[in-house]
């Protein structure tokens, strides 16, 4: 049985409506959502604030991938008043170079941010570090941009996520990792549970101080790249990125048994049960039953059927289930354009190309990297035929994706 009292010492979670991106809009949403934390009063003058977004790859605002600029600005207006100097930064799938880097503030409309006092982060450099104190993560490679910072912000967009159903604050933390050394990472945490340990270890190794996440303009459906905008008209900011993910997940329909990190930091004692014990707090009076959307439309709907028990039948019984149960991407080979790109990014090499892409089973571990990154959303999530039945949903209830595309 959950306790439904509120953690002691449980860090808030402030809300406040924005229902659009425009300057005056942004600015007002900001005003409501800092005070209840304290505002920026931990941003001394000298200071340098690394703010890391959520830059999963290059792609237009309105493509909702990625945080607003307009939030991104003002943020950093706020910061640069405080006395602090700010690099935006993080390290998108693929190649972690200049070039790179440069492609994708282009496309997400960050160019026009940098000035005297914000940076748009150009270090390519990756560092080793240790971390004894991790469950899983005791040693990794990072962006060593990083070390430039005395403070780091987590910067985050709502979004579904084929491998662990929703992408937030915790999971915005694996851009740490440079991005042609995400894969080993997929490869040397395979299960799910080992994954989300795996990034609730980088969320305590660099301890932001503010986590906040843009859900003004959310992404639905096949996400985290190829998924459909849907409204939501809200920011959120918490000083724990647990706390912030646990009302993330039931705005959209998801308790904590449904987002792997949110388990994973309940077992280790570090984040909520439920929502119960979540403390929500806003300046202007707006409750999460103002912004919850009970129809969003997820990367895979969960079906919680548990099975198990010892001995040589239990796991087999255990074994027959995962693999009946287990969901896995598939190619829609009407909307595939044969590029290629799902097959260079499997970590597992699963994937040859003949000439459209084809799935080894055997091999796939399941990361969902060829769905993430697959440009023209071709690569679903595909959930099995008795999962459907049992969920009572058929596989055509899900619409097609309705994202702007160039």
């Amino acid at each position: 049985m959950e306790n439904n009292a509120v953690r002691k010492n449980a860090a808030p979670v402030s809300l406040a409506a924005c229902e659009n991106y425009s300057p005056e809009t942004v600015h007002e949403a900001f005003d409501r959502l800092l005070p209840p934390l304290g505002g920026l009063d931990f941003i001394k003058p000298g200071m340098t604030v690394a703010v890391k977004l959520n830059l999963l790859t290059g792609a237009a605002p309105e493509r909702v991938v990625t945080p607003h600029p307009a939030l991104v600005r003002e943020l950093c207006r706020r910061l640069t008043e405080q006395g602090a100097e700010v690099i935006l930064g993080d390290s998108p799938g693929g190649i972690f170079t200049q070039g790179a880097l440069r492609s994708v503030y282009h496309a997400c409309g960050l160019e026009p941010l940098a000035n005297d006092n914000v940076k748009l982060n150009m270090d390519v450099g990756v560092k080793s570090a240790v971390f004894p104190k991790a469950q899983r993560l005791k040693s990794f490679h990072y962006t060593g941009w990083l070390d430039q910072a005395d403070v780091i912000i987590d910067f985050c967009k709502l979004k579904t996520h084929g491998m662990l159903n929703m992408t937030g604050a915790v999971k915005n933390l694996f851009g740490t990792v440079p991005g042609t050394t995400k894969p080993e990472y997929h490869l040397r945490f395979p299960e799910q549970s080992d994954f989300a340990d795996m990034l609730v270890d980088l969320s305590l190794y660099w301890k932001p101080a503010l986590c906040i996440c843009d859900a003004v303009e959310c992404m639905e459906g096949n996400g985290p790249s190829s998924g459909t905008p849907r409204h939501m008209g809200l920011l959120l900011a918490s000083g724990s990125g647990f706390d912030l993910d646990m009302v993330l997940a039931s705005l959209i329909g998801y308790t904590r048994e449904d987002v792997a990190t949110l388990e994973a930091a309940y077992r280790r004692g570090l984040g909520p049960g439920d929502i119960s014990q979540v403390r929500v707090v806003s300046a202007d009076g707006s409750t999460m039953q103002d912004f919850a959307i009970p129809d969003f439309r997820h990367a895979c709907a969960p079906l919680r059927l548990t099975f198990g028990g010892k001995g040589v039948v239990g796991k087999v019984v255990s074994a027959g289930a995962a693999a009946v149960f287990t969901t896995r991407p598939q190619v829609k080979n009407n909307a595939c354009i044969a590029c290629g790109k799902c097959a260079a990014v499997c970590p597992a090499h699963a994937i040859t190309m003949a000439p459209k892409p084809v799935i080894d089973r055997k091999k796939c571990i399941r990361c969902f990297c060829c769905q993430e990154f697959c440009p023209e959303g071709a690569m679903k999530v595909q959930r099995t035929w008795l999962d459907r039945v049992l969920s009572k949903e058929p596989e055509s209830a899900a619409p097609e994706d309705r994202r702007p595309h160039g």
